[in-house]
């Protein structure tokens, strides 16, 4: 490989390192933005996981289908639910429907 090869191969893994570390940097700032930073491991999962499953920002998403999403499923149930109703008290998630309709929908 002659040099000017290995110098383009080094600048794209530099820009690519570059541009990871500044994504990385705005969603920081968007999380604290938003008072994601401040939430706890198991929030964040549960945060991310109601987005990971949602259709569009007003589909809400079933309590069947969170329980069983591959990064909720490891958690005990008692989390899940202290956690979602945190999620609610701090705006993050909406509960939709009546008292035991178990949908959720990001806030």
């Amino acid at each position: 490989m002659g040099c000017q090869s290995m110098f383009k191969m080094k600048t794209m893994e530099e820009t690519q390192s570059l541009q990871f570390a500044r994504l990385l940097q705005m969603v920081r700032s968007m999380e604290a933005d938003m008072g994601i930073s401040a939430l706890n491991k198991a929030e964040k999962v549960l945060f991310t996981c109601v987005g990971d499953l949602c259709l569009g920002t007003d589909s809400p998403v079933n309590l069947t289908q969170i329980l069983a999403h591959q990064d909720v499923k490891k958690m005990p149930q008692a989390t899940v639910y202290k956690c979602l109703r945190d999620l609610r008290e701090k705006g993050l998630l909406d509960h939709v429907g009546g008292r035991g309709s178990g949908l959720y929908r990001l806030g």
